[in-house]
């Protein structure tokens, strides 16, 4: 083998395994002797030679190849739980270990709330390149923080497996040909009910297929009727339902009627366009909901001194209906009853809706380094990853096949629903399941904020349903034009 310098001046030859170097005869350039800078650059080029070529065969360290740079992302995490970003540090180790080219950093929330921190990261100009956290995504797309993930989910699809993610989950973060996040966590709403309460009764248990129709808003009224028990003082010693009232959670009892708080439009574009809360089918929700306290009395006053879903929870009503699912979905706690999920009941005669809450992982549009950042959430998203994250913090997993431990701990906690029952729940919630709208919708925090307290009036009987919808109308119709 030769290799000659760039002038011709210097001559590596290797042959039969030995190797010499030799300054080739006759060649000197004008005007520069012995000891002049020529000389001096040669040299140099022949030290550097010899280093790459000798260097490993002579041990001596860091020889023989050049260090490349390492790409260096940066994570944010969440840090109010400390066993999840203890997590998080792991995974980042695992992730490190298998790709020994990426550097990630970790930046916690620690002394500010998860999403002021994102603002101030953004506001300064030091945004992450990747984090997750349901929120407000719609309105990190609109501030244009978001990198548009389709063209790399089209090129590895393969291996995202994307028939492996839940449905409505896979969807929640679309729009149009855009993907914004690649869905990590995914919880569906239910009605729960307790199954001793439902046996005491002489009931059926609620039908677990969302296809059922025979399980109606006046079906429910009946079996609520059935479990409840006065007590003194206008309380309940036991209530049929807990109906839960809470902000986003509201737009439950209008999905179930076939009613919706927004336009199709607003919710195509993430843009709110025109409110549709006064309408018709959401006053027949709305009326059928606050009725369930104060004219069929089978529900517990939302503002008495044990709040509706405490009354479930506490095991003194037979069903729950409009809460969250993490009381129980996302708690490994043995309850001191059995319990079971069932759809929420049709209000009307078109399909119900049922809440779904998505978070997922999303790519800064600043990132410098794409393919780096994309390389994690691939990884992050991965079966084993997922499945390990739910281990942790018991929440279900975006995957169907992540679900598997998480649906037999489910099941156990149960004590009445088997492991196969659980998931075909689980799966009829992703069927008929829409994202939560705060997580959908662009500038959210303004409408819910003047919601809450109009709404807190309603459910307190204190306001009609028609003028409580009528007052929301004419705020979110004033906010919707201020942002046009």
């Amino acid at each position: 083998m030769v290799l000659e310098g760039a002038d011709g001046n210097m001559v590596l030859e290797a042959a039969g395994g030995e190797r010499v170097l030799r300054c080739r005869a006759g060649h000197r350039k004008r005007g520069v002797g012995f000891a002049g800078r020529g000389v001096a650059v040669v040299v140099a080029v022949a030290t550097a030679v010899i280093s790459s070529l000798l260097g490993p065969a002579m041990g001596i360290p860091g020889a023989g190849a050049t260090v490349a740079a390492k790409t260096k992302i940066t994570l944010y995490v969440d840090a109010g739980n400390p066993m999840k970003v203890k997590w998080y540090e792991q995974v980042v180790q695992d992730f490190e270990r298998k790709n020994p080219d990426i550097d990630v950093e970790v930046i916690t929330s620690a002394g500010s709330t998860y999403r002021d921190k994102l603002f101030t990261l953004w506001a300064t100009g030091n945004p992450p390149d990747v984090w997750d956290e349901g929120g407000a995504v719609r309105t990190y797309v609109e501030n244009g923080w978001l990198l548009d993930l389709a063209p790399l989910v089209a090129r590895d699809k393969e291996e995202l497996q994307i028939e492996d993610f839940m449905p409505a989950a896979w969807r929640a973060y679309q729009d149009g040909k855009h993907i914004w996040g690649i869905p990590f966590i995914s919880a569906g709403s239910f009605v729960f009910y307790n199954t001793g309460l439902i046996d005491q009764a002489g009931l059926p248990r609620p039908p677990l297929s969302w296809d059922d129709r025979s399980w109606t808003w006046d079906r429910m009224l009946q079996f609520a009727q059935k479990m409840t028990i006065p007590g003194a003082d206008g309380q309940l010693k036991q209530a049929g339902v807990s109906a839960v009232h809470w902000s986003i959670m509201d737009v439950a009892y209008p999905w179930m009627f076939g009613g919706d708080w927004f336009d199709e439009e607003t919710y195509r574009t993430g843009k709110p366009n025109r409110t549709t809360i006064n309408s018709p089918e959401n006053v027949k929700a709305y009326q059928s909901a606050v009725d369930l306290v104060w004219k069929h009395k089978v529900a517990p006053n939302p503002e008495g001194a044990i709040s509706p879903s405490q009354y479930f929870y506490n095991g003194q009503a037979g069903l729950m209906l409009g809460a969250g699912p993490w009381g129980l979905l996302g708690r490994e706690e043995k309850r001191s009853f059995s319990w079971g999920m069932a759809p929420v009941p049709r209000g009307a005669s078109v399909d119900p809706a049922t809440i779904i809450y998505t978070d997922p992982w999303m790519i800064s549009s600043a990132t410098k380094n794409k393919e780096a950042a994309w390389k994690f959430v691939k990884f992050v998203t991965s079966k084993e990853v997922m499945t390990s994250f739910s281990d942790m913090i018991f929440l279900p997993p975006a995957r169907k096949s992540a679900l598997v431990n998480y649906i037999r701990k489910l099941a156990t906690l149960s004590g009445t629903m088997t492991a196969q029952q659980v998931l075909a729940a689980m799966e009829g919630a992703q069927r008929y399941g829409r994202e939560s709208v705060d997580h959908v919708i662009h500038g959210w925090p303004d409408f819910d904020r003047v919601m809450i307290p109009i709404f807190a009036d309603m459910w307190g009987n204190r306001k009609s349903v028609p003028q409580a919808l009528a007052d929301i109308d004419e705020a979110w119709s004033a906010i919707i034009r201020k942002m046009k």
